[in-house]
């Protein structure tokens, strides 16, 4: 993904800075141009048609209307906000840059929302390195220094994407060690772990009980005693939500998204997907883009 990202990264426009006093609003389009925006100091509120979607601190950084056209709010908006109580007013500065025309592929496939908490920009030395040129090239008003400001607008637009794609794989490695460090049988562990690296292995319960060492029935019951659920109750769960990630964050045909889950036909794969979440697999993706997917994936329902 870095690498298709690289070759679709779209150029940077404009850059600005803006300070003053709490309260006092600034508006920021979204899609068309797409846009980013670092909260140096004070707290945010991004809006989206006139309702409250996020609350933004010190440090944070949000994309923009880089998701697929269209399928962002028709208003979003950010405005200064009060500190919250007991802290300190600090006087707000954000820098926002805006971008051409998002192209296709890679960045069409982000939500249109994008968010970056102050934590996750701290752990990414590169993106934190390029805000603070930036800073350093916004805080002279001179011809040279707007041009090296604006030089800075695709590094910076690099960084946040691999700081974003970074959190996610983050994320999800947590995720994982939290489901294993849950199963106190180190055999459902493995078994856990080789379902969650090849979730499109043809795995059948024989097969799974050899890779850890015991036989059918001792495998049936240990894991039933763990998770809750029989072994390939818990597969099929597990394929849906990896194939609910691929199409609410890639735009791979149904076809490559059944096969890498381990389904032979598209059909075979709609079937399955709309048992397990109440809803056809392109239907669910056009809803996911629409909502954002960056605030989170609806939990996938177990198959009745």
């Amino acid at each position: 993904m870095a690498d298709e990202m690289e070759r679709l990264l779209p150029r940077g426009v404009v850059v600005s800075r803006h300070h003053g006093h709490p309260g006092a609003p600034w508006r920021a389009g979204a899609g068309d141009p797409p846009s980013l925006h670092v909260v140096v100091q004070g707290a945010f509120r991004l809006s989206q048609d006139g309702v409250c979607a996020l609350e933004l601190d010190a440090g944070d950084v949000v994309l923009l209307g880089f998701g697929p056209r269209g399928a962002g709010p028709r208003e979003q908006s950010l405005r200064c906000v009060a500190p919250p109580p007991g802290r300190a007013p600090a006087e707000p500065e954000l820098i926002s840059a805006t971008y051409a025309a998002a192209p296709g592929g890679a960045l069409a496939s982000l939500a249109p929302v994008v968010h970056l908490p102050a934590g996750e920009v701290r752990r990414a030395p590169g993106l934190s390195a390029v805000v603070g040129l930036l800073r350093a090239a916004l805080a002279e008003a001179s011809p040279g220094q707007a041009q090296l400001a604006r030089s800075l607008l695709e590094p910076l637009l690099a960084y946040a994407l691999h700081c974003h794609e970074q959190a996610r794989e983050g994320r999800a490695s947590r995720a994982l060690d939290r489901r294993v460090a849950r199963a106190f049988d180190r055999r459902v562990a493995r078994v856990l772990r080789l379902m969650q690296e090849k979730p499109a292995e043809r795995w059948s319960v024989e097969a799974l009980a050899k890779a850890a060492g015991l036989s059918r029935a001792a495998l049936a019951r240990r894991f039933l005693a763990e998770l809750g659920v029989p072994p390939l109750r818990y597969l099929a769960e597990l394929r849906m939500q990896r194939a609910a990630e691929l199409l609410a964050e890639g735009d791979g045909s149904l076809a490559a998204v059944a096969a890498e889950v381990g389904y032979d036909s598209e059909f075979a794969f709609s079937r399955a997907f709309k048992r397990h979440t109440g809803e056809a697999p392109g239907a669910f993706r056009r809803r996911s883009r629409s909502e954002g997917a960056a605030f989170g994936l609806p939990p996938v329902r177990a198959a009745a």
